[in-house]
């Protein structure tokens, strides 16, 4: 089993939080029978990142609760990685509210060869919900009474970055305990030649009037898109620091809690609020951290409050 561990500045209260995660099944509609594209191998379409020869696939899907509102993120990784003759998977799933965090799943298998292996594949108490398109609509987890799911509705934008991999802005919004919270959700898919190459770090921050910001990047090299009053803009070359750490000392490792950007007419910085740190096997013990940020970013003569989710990942 992962080692899980908190960062210093992350607040407790996770056991709390999982047992929060109840009784939201009959207010989410659209899942198929047994049997169905909702719930068979491979439902899911293929991201427009997959690319011949690659071994390495990651699926994320994370919402961010509406600004104004309650902090609430919730968000699955689909993880793949290829070999000549299986396919090992592993999904994941986490759940921040106000403050609090919970790794509500972490499941590793193997399976055979696939003609498509970048395609993400239900397992277990997490499933999917897939539209007459081919197009992800729904991601949930149930378990008994337990459960929580975000659903997509309308597209906002689509970015892609120079290596393929893309980022798809939509509205969405969360079931917990059969509340329903509106926000953004972020469907990001990525590739590389190895496991290592999936190292990187991307970040969804919110704020109001429908602002959202998207950051991503790995090793110093970070791109930005916007989406402000409808309108989409994109900042190629952004210089992203990490002026404050934390060790994290089961790996070995220091790991941001503070950060700091700027572009040409983008800035900003924003700090952890909260966080959910675990370790993968490996020699030099592979990090993934997601966070809830708070922070401001300027654009154009103005000051923006944002919140939002990020993750990190270090191999």
């Amino acid at each position: 089993m992962p080692f899980v561990q908190r960062l210093s500045l992350a607040r407790t209260g996770a056991p709390a939080l999982v047992a929060g995660l109840v009784a939201c099944s009959a207010d989410v509609p659209g899942r198929g029978p047994a049997g169905s594209p909702a719930q068979g191998e491979e439902a899911a379409h293929a991201p427009a990142s997959a690319r011949p020869g690659a071994a390495a696939y990651r699926r994320t899907i994370a919402f961010v609760a509406e600004d104004g509102g309650p902090a609430m993120y919730a968000a699955w990784d689909f993880e793949t990685l290829t070999d000549p003759d299986s396919v090992r998977r592993t999904v994941r799933g986490w759940l921040g509210r106000e403050g609090d965090w919970a790794q509500f799943i972490e499941e590793p298998w193997t399976a055979g060869p696939s003609r498509a292996p970048w395609r993400i594949v239900p397992r277990g108490p997490v499933r999917l919900v897939v539209g007459a398109d081919d197009a992800l609509r729904e991601v949930y987890y149930e378990e008994g009474l337990r459960g929580v799911s975000v659903r997509l509705a309308d597209p906002l934008a689509e970015w892609t970055d120079p290596d393929g991999n893309t980022y798809q802005l939509s509205r969405a919004f969360a079931m917990l305990a059969g509340q329903r919270t509106p926000g953004l959700a972020i469907d990001v898919s990525k590739w590389a030649e190895s496991v290592d190459g999936l190292a990187d770090e991307w970040a969804l921050l919110a704020g109001p009037g429908g602002f959202a910001l998207l950051l991503a990047g790995a090793e110093g090299r970070y791109r930005g898109w916007t989406l402000a009053g409808g309108e989409d803009a994109s900042w190629p070359d952004v210089e992203l620091r990490w002026p404050e750490r934390r060790s994290f000392e089961r790996a070995y490792r220091d790991l941001p809690v503070v950060w700091r950007f700027r572009s040409n007419g983008l800035s900003g910085e924003f700090r952890s609020e909260s966080s959910h740190v675990g370790t993968l096997d490996g020699a030099t013990l592979p990090v993934i951290a997601v966070y809830e940020v708070h922070g401001a970013v300027a654009k154009d003569g103005g000051s923006i409050p944002v919140k939002g989710f990020l993750r990190h990942s270090q191999r």
